[in-house]
Formats: structure tokens, sequence, C-alpha cells
């Protein structure tokens, strides 16, 4: 359900109208288990609180029609999660304004990046993404698009007008006008997505050059088909840092709808890890990787679902400074209920 508010917008001040904002947002509360082992050494494990990716928010919108076939439309969003960190920290909510035309449309604020968006498009966890290979991978764990992986911002987006039915190109840049080594506000996005009937694929590309002489790349491919009894989702990536070798993952998975549940599995493997944490702390490793997540979903109402979930990976350890070696793992079971408003 929305909520209407009548909100005093810029015009009002010159013109005495007001605007009608609409108010939407969700909450998220649950419990995460997480249990690692560091090559082969006795297993750790924790149990907090869980509210990732920003489930927890307030989105405050508005829409207006300019006249001339203009449309504007502006949205802030404000993320009030466990972690207390606020206002887009810990998730990926945006806060834009935009305007669209016949030229296309060009939006600017903090912006979700197409990487994440064709990994969340090709991945049958449900947009839980509590992980995948070619999230890891190709998202650099904080290289392509520096710390903000999930979430670019200063940043602006253009895209062109629909010359062929169902399909949609888009770029996007930051306009930080910094200089500072790791900037993650100089990458650049490139994205195609195409739909027809129950058929949709994409590509993301995104380049980040983080010194004058070195720059970090990914290519993201998504595929998905919507059977009716089951969606068929894949996803391919391909990730190279510093110049260094590249690695490849790959991603296969779907979904089940039964009622009110819906059932999910995806597969992911990689022929090595990625792992730019820094610009002083950039590595590749040839160590294969893979991962297993299994979950199902319960709409206990319109508005409210709940959601059981675990994953394992194989090949390092998920810590900061990440193990990588063959018998490192580390797994992840969630129990989480979003109720949206």
């Amino acid at each position: 359900m929305k909520k209407t508010l009548v909100a005093l917008a810029a015009v009002a001040v010159t013109t005495g109208a007001m605007a009608e904002a609409t108010l939407t947002g969700s909450v998220q509360a649950g419990t995460n288990q997480t249990s690692y082992s560091t090559a082969g050494a006795a297993s750790l494990t924790s149990l907090t609180l869980e509210d990732s990716n920003g489930n927890t928010v307030f989105n405050i919108g508005d829409t207006e029609d300019l006249g001339g076939g203009l449309m504007f439309k502006g949205n802030i969003a404000v993320e009030m999660g466990l972690s207390s960190q606020a206002f887009g920290a810990n998730g990926v909510n945006e806060t834009y304004a935009s305007l669209s035309g016949g030229f296309g449309g060009i939006k600017a604020g903090a912006l979700q990046t197409p990487q994440f968006l064709a990994i969340a498009a090709g991945d049958a966890g449900g947009g839980l993404l509590i992980s995948n290979l070619v999230y890891t991978n190709n998202t650099h764990q904080g290289g392509t698009t520096g710390a903000n992986v999930l979430l670019q911002t200063k940043s602006i987006q253009y895209t062109a007008p629909t010359f062929v039915e169902g399909l949609s190109l888009k770029y996007q840049t930051g306009l930080a006008g910094s200089a500072v080594t790791d900037n993650s506000d100089t990458a650049q996005h490139y994205a195609g997505d195409f739909k027809t009937g129950a058929f949709a694929a994409g590509i993301a590309y995104s380049t980040y050059k983080y010194t004058s002489s070195l720059t970090d790349s990914a290519t993201t491919y998504y595929a998905t088909y919507d059977l009716g009894v089951a969606k068929l989702q894949a996803l391919w990536g391909s990730a190279q840092s510093s110049g260094s070798a590249t690695v490849n993952s790959s991603s296969i998975g779907f979904q089940v709808p039964m009622g009110a549940a819906t059932f999910m599995y995806n597969h992911s493997a990689s022929d090595g890890r990625v792992s730019n944490i820094s610009a002083a702390m950039r590595t590749v490793s040839s160590i294969d990787q893979a991962g297993d997540f299994i979950g199902v979903s319960y709409a206990l109402s319109k508005r409210t679902t709940a959601y059981a979930a675990y994953y394992k990976e194989t090949g390092n350890d998920a810590q900061a400074a990440t193990s990588i070696a063959t018998n490192s793992n580390w797994s992840t079971a969630r129990f989480i209920v979003i109720h949206s408003f």
C-alpha cells in the first residue's frame, strides 16, 4: 500500500503549487548464522541479527509530467539498517533525479551499478545475493566500482531512446571530480538488456582505472527464461585486475513457484578469485571456487514474505583478509522476514 504525502516542493515557493510525493519502503528482520574454516582449521561460527542489502528503507518519490513529452522523476532513499549505516551506505536503494523524453533519459545521483543489476537479474537467489561467484569476481570485492559495488554515488546515467522493441542501452559514469588513488567514481559502465515474452538477456561491461597505468575490467552476461512452472537463470562473468590473468565464472539456477512458496537453487563456479580490497592489495588466485545456494520464500501476505536460505562456498574463508585454499570454506544460514508498504 502506498501512502500519499502532500509535500512542499521547490515549485511551491514560486508558484504556490503543491507537489504530491509517495512514501514506500520495507522493513526486514531476521538472523544470520555464519561458519568459516581457514585452510582446514577448526570452524568458527557466529550468529547475528540480519538486515542486508538495505531492505529496511524509506523511499520518498515524485513523478511529474512536464508536458511536451518530458517526464521528471525523483527519489530519496533513507536506509535504516541494523548496522546503523543509513542513507545508502548499507544497500542498493537509489537517490536520484531523472528527466526522460524523446531523447532518452538522464538520471543523476546515487545509482545502482550495471554490474549489480545484471548479476541480480541472472541470480536465482531471489535477489538476496547472499553470494554468487560471478558477483564476487565481477564486482571485484570493491574493485571495478571501488567501495561502491552495489551503488555508485555521484554518478550519471544515460538511457538511449528505444530503437528496437524490448532493447535498452545505457551508459553510466561517476562525476566526483577527484583524482585520489583507488577512486571508485572513475568507473565507466556500458549495459544492454533485451526482453521479449518469457526470455530476457543482457550484458554489462565495466572498466575502472585506479592508477594511471593499471585498470580493472569486468563483463557479465545473463539470460533467463520463464517456463511458468519454473524460471531458469544463468550468468557468465569475466574479470581482470591489474592486467593479471582473467578469471572466468559461471552460475546456473532456477526458481520454482508452488502456491505461496517459491523454491530456489543456484550453483556457481569459477577458475579463480579476484581479490581487490584496496589499491595496495589486489590479487588474483588460480584456485577453483564453487558455491551452492538453496532457499525458499513464502508469501505470508501480499506485502510480507519470509525467507529461509543456505549457502556454502569452497576455496576461500570469506574473511576480510581472505584465505584462498582448496580446504578453506564458509557457509551461511539465514531466516528473514521482509514487510513492504
